[in-house]
């Protein structure tokens, strides 16, 4: 649709003083035929494809929205190109009812001729952020909420590949949304361009990987733009059959598959296996004619990525994430700390040699301590390395532009999320660390409280630390809340911040602390006045 429309005076009814890009919206919806009294429910919803790029790049960001989200009346809805609704998460059961009640629902389309002027599909029609609050939603049933919309463009194409939105009750409202959102989406975008640049590799090292333990039986990669094939399948597969290949597979939504009998333009019969590389884009296919053996792998299941990393900060589970990853205890690790006492050319070599073993499985951890030119050598090492390579770092925005482009040569990425945006889950960590000693010990509902309550800036280490102590004082009974060491520190204002206050505590204070203290740049950098940064500083407990 045009962006330019001629704003019509408003019709009676109206709020009073529409912006100008809200006033823009409602004649757009008027001019498609939608009446203010139209219920979402009118249109069909359509099913999801959970494998899809935005959702892979989008989940673990919308998995920490959800963790910081809980106990609150917030919710976070994700939009795909189409602008259908792919994912929404809930922060408690009464805003999941509001929001639904509405006909939120997954697959539903949000576009304004189907929902009018909202935040996600006034931000499609824009493609720019776009708030509205209240009075401002065209559709009626909608005027309880107020929601922030934010694009989501490939970095690479600059389409529109959906829309990132947090909605809550009008009265929740609050102006440091924005700036969280913002932060999410950008996170989502440069999530989507590794995603494509990760979903490429993968592919293609899947189609080698196959290829070699093949020994140059047909072997077949495809993807969106992307056909690969050995010899031997060019010799067997006609361009003929790309095409009935692809309809074969693509409607399924496993990892791997086969196809028992399936015959070529050719005449010829032959049997398939598929499988898909982790990233989920594209397919490889192993090809064999029915009078000959069907080649696979030993494990008959995709090999694990070659590189991965983990990103957490400190105590947050990196090493013990890791050691999952590598699925056995053979392996060499190697930590970045012990530069501090190690000759780092010595440390190097070491690492070098143990990446040049086939079978190898080299852990390296704290990759965010390493000098420039160790990081740099570091990825150029892993880009021929024979062994499986995992890395540990603190967050990315944490550390340095090299230690950045090593963390970013992995095929796969694990973000941990802190364990103070994750606090519906503290019980029953805590709970489970007890159980471990095989004591006759129990915690009071009072002590729960107050572990739930508690920043744990040391993470789960911390934690860990903390019923060891517990341990150490007593060997049966009730754990009450005055036997806590570390929570008893926190200052009674702190126990009744919820996950957001939590988030909006730590955007103040990291723009603080980037400001060198500046409350005008914080203020400016953050999307609101100084008036209501002193506010919400006063609310939150913060210094200065």
């Amino acid at each position: 649709m045009a962006h330019d429309t001629v704003v019509a005076t408003p019709s009676p009814g109206d709020p009073p003083a529409l912006r100008d890009e809200i006033a823009r919206s409602w004649e757009r919806s008027r001019s498609s035929g939608l009446r203010p009294s139209d219920s979402l429910e009118r249109f069909s919803v359509s099913d999801v494809d959970r494998r899809s790029r935005l959702l892979a790049a989008a989940e673990p960001v919308l998995d920490r929205m959800e963790s910081m989200l809980a106990r609150t009346r917030y919710c976070v809805l994700l939009s795909d190109r189409d602008a259908r609704l792919v994912d929404l998460r809930f922060g408690s059961h009464q805003v999941r009812d509001a929001v639904t009640a509405t006909g939120t629902v997954l697959g539903r389309p949000f576009r304004e001729e189907t929902s009018g002027t909202n935040s996600i599909a006034t931000v499609h029609e824009l493609r720019v952020p776009v708030s509205v609050r209240g009075d401002e939603h065209y559709i009626e049933a909608m005027k309880g909420f107020s929601c922030h919309g934010h694009p989501l463009i490939h970095p690479v194409t600059r389409r529109i590949e959906g829309v990132l939105d947090i909605t809550c009750l009008v009265d929740e409202d609050n102006p440091l949304l924005q700036p969280l959102l913002a932060q999410s989406a950008t996170d989502i975008q440069s999530r989507l361009l590794e995603e494509t640049r990760w979903s490429e590799q993968l592919l293609f090292a899947a189609f080698q990987r196959s290829n070699a333990t093949r020994r140059g039986a047909p072997v077949i990669a495809m993807a969106d733009e992307i056909l690969l094939e050995n010899t031997s399948a060019a010799a067997l597969v006609g361009s003929d059959d790309h095409g009935a290949l692809r309809a074969q597979i693509e409607g399924s939504t496993r990892r791997s598959g086969t196809i028992g009998s399936m015959t070529l333009r050719a005449g010829r019969a032959v049997r398939i296996r598929w499988e898909r590389p982790r990233s989920g884009a594209g397919v490889v296919l192993e090809i064999d004619p029915v009078d000959a053996p069907t080649v696979i792998d030993a494990a008959g299941r995709p090999p694990a990525a070659r590189t991965t990393a983990v990103i957490g900060e400190p105590g947050s589970g990196r090493s013990t994430a890791l050691s999952d990853w590598a699925r056995t205890p053979d392996t060499d690790r190697f930590d970045a700390a012990d530069l501090a006492v190690d000759d780092a050319h010595a440390w190097m070599a070491r690492v070098s040699e143990r990446l040049r073993g086939d079978d190898a499985v080299v852990l390296v951890e704290n990759v965010h301590l390493l000098p420039d030119l160790l990081a740099c050598a570091l990825r150029e090492t892993i880009g021929s390395a024979s062994a499986r390579v995992g890395l540990s770092s603190n967050p990315v925005v944490d550390v340095g532009h090299e230690q950045r482009r090593l963390v970013s040569v992995c095929a796969d990425c694990t973000e941990l999320v802190p364990l103070r945006l994750r606090r519906h889950e503290i019980p029953s960590i805590a709970r489970s660390m007890l159980g471990r000693h095989g004591l006759d010990l129990h915690f009071t509902p009072a002590a729960i409280t107050a572990l739930a309550n508690h920043d744990w800036p040391g993470n789960l280490a911390e934690l860990a630390q903390e019923i060891d102590d517990l341990v150490a004082r007593r060997s049966a009974g009730a754990i009450t809340d005055t036997d806590l060491l570390r929570p008893r520190r926190t200052r009674p204002s702190d126990c009744t911040r919820n996950p957001i206050d939590t988030a909006l505590h730590e955007a103040i204070t990291n723009e603080l602390r980037r400001h060198g203290g500046n409350k005008r740049a914080t203020a400016d950098h953050l999307g609101i006045s100084r008036t209501t940064l002193y506010k919400r500083m006063r609310e939150l407990h913060i210094p200065g």
